[in-house]
């Protein structure tokens, strides 16, 4: 008497290949297009601009400004944390035109250009657009 049990079937296939050669080919396609991807994201981080600001003389020049300005406590807490977020505002939108920003102080060596004056220009606008916009 035949064991059905121990016989074995034909072997599974798809479209007319086995399911082992269709694992591996999916695993070498999977494994090229993550390799591209890869590739692309290096590349892309070898173009972009490494620049410095000296964030700490930005932040000292407005201080030292604000508490001879004469304001009241809660006047100067308002605009201090409107100067923050205009001072991350500004080094955010560096880092979306594909800069790497760099605190000036954190840099031992080297000829890396120094963004302080972009960054003050630019957080003097949005101050100004701020105080056009709360009268």
């Amino acid at each position: 008497m035949r064991n059905i049990l121990a016989t074995s079937g034909a072997p599974r296939r798809f479209a007319g290949v086995s399911l082992g050669a269709l694992a591996l080919s999916a695993s070498l396609l999977g494994s090229t297009l993550w390799g591209a991807w890869a590739t692309h994201k290096i590349v892309t981080l070898e173009r972009r601009e490494v620049v410095t600001v000296q964030l700490s003389r930005i932040m000292s020049d407005f201080v030292e400004a604000e508490a001879r300005s004469g304001r009241p406590p809660e006047a100067m807490k308002t605009r201090v944390e409107t100067y923050l977020k205009a001072v991350e505002a500004s080094v955010a939108k560096l880092g979306k035109q594909g800069r790497t920003v760099l605190v000036a102080e954190a840099v031992v060596a080297g000829t890396v250009p120094d963004l302080t004056g972009e960054v003050r220009a630019d957080v003097a606008r949005r101050m100004g657009e701020l105080a056009h916009a709360s009268r």
